[in-house]
């Protein structure tokens, strides 16, 4: 994506997990900032279906037959980035 007043992409890590009803909260990693972030780059998580960070009805929604739906949550996030 580009950043707000550059002039145009940058480089982007996408990470994502959505398991176990495990929430990911935002946070701040110093190895991440000290590297990537002050290079320029951008990193992006993506709270996918299957984790705990709306509830257990998230977490089942991706659970056995329905896994396929955490999938489309990461690459939707990813075209989103994109478009």
């Amino acid at each position: 994506p580009a950043a707000p007043g550059s002039p145009g992409p940058r480089p982007t890590l996408l990470y994502g997990y959505g398991g176990f009803e495990i929430s990911l909260t935002p946070g701040y990693s110093a190895v991440m900032g000290a590297g990537w972030l002050e290079a320029g780059g951008v990193y992006v998580c993506a709270n996918i279906r299957g984790g705990g960070e709306f509830g257990p009805d998230w977490h089942r929604a991706a659970l056995k037959e329905k896994r396929h739906k955490a999938y489309e949550d990461f690459i939707a996030v990813g075209i989103s980035l994109v478009s």
